[in-house]
């Protein structure tokens, strides 16, 4: 059913993306179709939209040419291209027709309660240029930290290396972003994360300010965050037998990273939370308890400067105990005196840069017979470890390590609880069985 009025049209329709590769046989429909001139022997897949027995076929599960979804859509005019003068229609989509004609009604219902047109305005912005603007305003707002503005800065170089990125936005087909977001599969599932959200991001601002008349990141057909081909990194932490090795080679050969390794082994912090560590107010000796709620982070022009907590739960206590309390008290009198009272410091009074501690890190690791990759955040995972192996649950190790979620501390430490239940199992196993 199509529906056209003076200034939209709905209906349903069906949509057709064509399959690079395929391993079904020939689809029923093509076997039984006599005209094999008009698609040439099925070798141009643009004329087959020209047959229309292919046009009309709905049956997804034996095509082995196209991707077919069905689509209930209406199309509101919303203003003429300068440039051409043909209308420009913005999409809705919906459950079923009415669903779609509902949302475009409410959309037109909305712009004229707010005093907007709906007619497009005229621009030549960019995508680059949008989402610079974006993250500009972000930063000034404080929405955006500056580690996470320089963060976010490398993501867009990364975008605008490819032509799309530059040409007006209105001009940008959803195939160019598709295929760029295909190509990005290479890359790790965090790289193609922060790609598709700066990109839908600027898209979703572009609809708003009425720059595009189709978002192509909303609706049934709206384009979707890719998967890697690259298997994720596993949880890498030292086993009991590299962290002796590590705790060994300190003691037989000290030096200034000593103190650094240990603490972050022994407590879970992160390496920039400690060289952020204030020793005139983040250690309590009188109630043994150390206070985290600074970061060594990076300013606008990657400055290495002392901020906030990466995460509002980053903000913790850690219980300073029989492991942690000499190392302290031997840091504390060596303590270099400088202007931002940190507890580690250059011998000039200057932040440590965390790469210059997990260099010297990586040094250590080589020197004590350790052959593994490594790096300090290993630290960190090494201290989650060995607390679930000694059985610390969840909801204690989320505080621990000052996760926001304990989905987080699921998700990064989940495969690693199993194994240790199944061994504890055992014990009640054994116990059964030596009563009997």
């Amino acid at each position: 059913m199509i529906i056209i009025k003076k200034g939209y049209s709905a209906g349903t329709y069906i949509n057709k993306k064509e399959k690079k590769t395929s391993n079904l046989p020939i689809c029923p429909t093509c076997k039984k179709c006599k005209n094999k001139a008009l698609c040439e022997n099925r070798k141009n897949k643009k004329t087959m939209s020209n047959c229309n027995k292919c046009k009309k076929c709905t049956d997804k599960e034996n095509c082995d040419k196209f991707y077919i979804s069905i689509e209930h859509r209406a199309l509101l005019t919303i203003g003429k291209d300068i440039e051409t003068g043909k209308n420009i229609r913005k999409p809705f989509l919906g459950n079923s027709v009415d669903d779609a004609l509902d949302k475009m009604f409410q959309y037109k219902l909305e712009m004229k309660k707010s005093g907007v047109s709906t007619e497009l305005r005229k621009t030549e912005k960019t995508i680059a240029i949008i989402a610079q603007e974006i993250e500009d305003s972000k930063f000034r707002m404080g929405k955006t930290k500056a580690n996470a503005y320089n963060t976010n800065m490398a993501t867009l170089e990364r975008i605008k290396k490819h032509k799309f990125a530059n040409i007006p936005i209105k001009k940008v087909t959803k195939e160019q972003i598709e295929n760029f977001l295909e190509k990005e599969r290479v890359k790790s599932n965090s790289v193609i994360k922060k790609d598709y959200r700066m990109l839908k991001y600027v898209y979703e601002y572009a609809s708003h300010q009425l720059y595009i008349a189709n978002n192509f990141f909303e609706g049934i057909n709206r384009i979707e965050k890719p998967k890697s081909i690259k298997e994720d990194k596993d949880i890498v932490a030292l086993t009991l037998t590299e962290q002796k090795k590590l705790e060994d080679y300190l003691e037989m050969h000290p030096c200034k990273y000593k103190n650094i390794i240990l603490l972050c082994l022994y407590t879970g912090i992160r390496i920039g939370e400690l060289l952020a560590l204030n020793y005139k107010e983040d250690i309590d000796l009188d109630n043994k308890i150390i206070f985290i709620n600074k970061t060594l982070t990076k300013d606008k022009k990657k400055n290495i400067i002392i901020g906030p907590t990466k995460t509002k739960n980053g903000k913790r206590t850690i219980q300073i105990n029989e492991l942690i309390e000499p190392i302290l008290n031997d840091s504390l009198s060596k303590v270099i005196k400088n202007s931002n009272n940190v507890l580690f410091c250059q011998e000039n009074g200057q932040l440590y840069a965390d790469n210059t501690v997990n260099s010297a890190f990586k040094r250590i690791c080589k020197n004590a017979g350790i052959t593994k990759a490594v790096n300090t955040h290993m630290l960190r995972h090494t201290f989650a470890t060995r607390c679930i192996e000694a059985g610390v649950g969840t909801a204690v190790l989320q505080k621990l390590m000052g996760h926001a979620d304990i989905a987080t501390t699921i998700n990064t430490y989940g495969d690693i609880y199993p194994y240790y239940q199944k061994e504890e199992t055992k014990k009640f196993v054994e116990l059964i069985k030596n009563n009997k």
